[in-house]
C-alpha cells in the first residue's frame, strides 16, 4: 500500500503536533502554528537583527509504506521573496533534541544556534541561506521509516529581519518548501 505522509509542526513544551494539511504555517514572534495570523509579527530593530521563534517541522507517516521511506530532501524554490532586509535560515535536529522555541513574545524569537537550540546538536551548528537548499542541492535529511509515526529529523527554519526591512506583512506571495522522499 502507498504511504501517507502529512508534515507536521512542533511548538509547546509537549511538543503539540499540527498536520500543515493544506501546507501552510506562518513563522511569527510566538511560537504557534498559523496559517494566516498577524499577530505577534516579528518587529525590525532599530539596529541588528530579530527572529522568527523557530519552526520546528516533522514529517509523520499516518498509513505505512510496503517496505522503506527514505532519502528525504526538504528545499526552497531558491527565491527570497520577503524583500530586502530579511531571511530565511535552515538546520536539522533529532526529535529527542527538540526544544521549546524561546523568545519575546510579538518582539523577536532566540538566535537559531547550536549553542541556543539547547535539547541537542543542530546539523549544520549554524544554520544556513534556505534559498541555497534547492530541488538540485537540497538539504539531505537524515532518517527513514519502515512503519507509521513521526521520522525523520525535525527541519527547523527561522525568519530573520534586519533593521534595513520594510514594514508590511511578508511575503504578498508565500514562500514554497518542499519535503521529498523515495518510497519503496
Amino acid at each position: 500500500m502507498v504511504a501517507t505522509v502529512i508534515i507536521e509542526r512542533l511548538t509547546g513544551a509537549g511538543p503539540t503536533r499540527t498536520d500543515l494539511a493544506g501546507g501552510n504555517t506562518r513563522a511569527n514572534a510566538e511560537d504557534v502554528h498559523s496559517t494566516g495570523d498577524t499577530a505577534s509579527p516579528i518587529e525590525i530593530p532599530t539596529a541588528g537583527t530579530n527572529y522568527s521563534f523557530w519552526v520546528n517541522t516533522q514529517l509523520n507517516a499516518t498509513v505505512a509504506p510496503d517496505n522503506l521511506i527514505d532519502n528525504i530532501e526538504w528545499f526552497t524554490d531558491g527565491v527570497n521573496s520577503y524583500g530586502t532586509g530579511i531571511g530565511l535560515l535552515v538546520a536539522q535536529a533529532a526529535l529527542a533534541s527538540y526544544t521549546l522555541a524561546p523568545g519575546t513574545i510579538g518582539v523577536t524569537g532566540t538566535e537559531l544556534n547550536d549553542t541556543n537550540y539547547t535539547g541537542g546538536t543542530l546539523t549544520p551548528a549554524t544554520p544556513t541561506d534556505a534559498f541555497a537548499e534547492v530541488t538540485g542541492a537540497p538539504l539531505t535529511v537524515t532518517g527513514s521509516t519502515t512503519t507509521t509515526g513521526a521520522f525523520g529529523n525535525i527541519v527547523v527554519w527561522q525568519v530573520t529581519v534586519l533593521s534595513t526591512a520594510s514594514p508590511g506583512t511578508k511575503p504578498a506571495t508565500p514562500e514554497t518548501i518542499t519535503w521529498r522522499f523515495d518510497e519503496t
